[in-house]
């Protein structure tokens, strides 16, 4: 059993520096298209970006993230494989499991928001910056001391609330969208391993089920995280109780643009998504072929 959880930590580490290197680009566009005042398409946000910061700025903020995305995939995987086969007395068999994967994925996207939230803080204020403005904000460690500065650790974890809010439906949709469709491709297979093309197949279609499920509450969250750049007598979101900030950045996002101002910089996110996860379940399946290879753990 800690032969399993050692395969576990290990491949979901690897999987997570897979889908930062490939996907972050598309992270920046993103979050650019939700914090700008002006409706662009994708097209235009990404030549601005390069126009006016250089090919440079699509990678913005990604040491930060793609730092965390070790320990944060780790603990994704390893909580969600834990989860799932305490639920499931037969976590291998040739049947589809939906109730044990939607209830680990959701469990496993608690744990994700409760490491990943930091790392997320920096990286959309870093991905926000343009040049000559906010040089207390112009690297990750920089922005790590303002944020200590001015609120201690809380500062840290603002949009916590709403990381957790959109990580367990994220999470729930991405694994069971892959399970089920790596068990479909086992079943056309006749086997239980799937080729290189269909695990990529898997991956891009979990990311656009997890992109599906939960991007309204991603740009609530992307919100709350880059107005941490604001001293607080310059924010508009006032927390209400112990959600954060979220219902009055979720009023003030229908107010000002409608129902469509949850959907802004969505085909980035889609295509960040595709790609990314792509990227990171072909990562992680074949990591986990490796280790099953290696160690007697199967």
């Amino acid at each position: 059993m800690a032969e399993q959880s050692i395969s576990d930590v290990l491949s979901g580490a690897f999987a997570g520096v897979c889908f930062r290197l490939f996907g972050h680009p598309f992270d920046t566009i993103k979050v650019r298209m939700i914090m700008g005042n002006k409706k662009k398409s994708i097209f235009r946000t990404g030549l601005n970006i390069y126009k006016k910061e250089g090919f440079k700025a699509y990678y913005k903020g990604m040491l930060s993230p793609i730092l965390a995305e070790v320990p944060c995939n780790a603990v994704m995987f390893a909580v969600y494989e834990a989860v799932y086969r305490e639920l499931c007395p037969y976590p291998y068999s040739n049947q589809a499991q939906f109730l044990p994967w939607l209830i680990a994925g959701g469990v496993s996207g608690v744990a994700y928001a409760m490491v990943v939230c930091p790392a997320e803080m920096i990286k959309c204020l870093l991905q926000m910056q343009i040049k000559n403005i906010d040089h207390e904000l112009r690297s990750p460690l920089r922005c790590v001391m303002t944020l200590l500065q001015r609120e201690g650790v809380r500062g840290l974890f603002k949009g916590l609330v709403a990381t957790i809010i959109r990580d367990v439906p994220q999470n729930a949709a991405f694994f069971t969208t892959y399970e089920y469709t790596k068990y479909l491709f086992k079943q056309r297979n006749h086997s239980d391993d799937i080729s290189f093309c269909q695990a990529l197949v898997c991956g891009g279609l979990s990311g656009i089920a997890c992109c599906l499920a939960s991007y309204p509450l991603d740009v609530v969250k992307t919100q709350l995280q880059c107005e941490a750049a604001l001293y607080k007598s310059q924010r508009k979101f006032r927390p209400v109780l112990l959600d954060g900030g979220v219902i009055m950045c979720t009023t003030h996002i229908l107010q000002k643009n409608g129902i469509m101002g949850f959907f802004n910089g969505i085909q980035s996110c889609l295509i960040y998504y595709l790609i990314g996860c792509s990227a990171q379940f072909t990562g992680y399946y074949y990591a986990q072929q490796l280790f099953k290879q290696a160690l007697p753990i199967y």
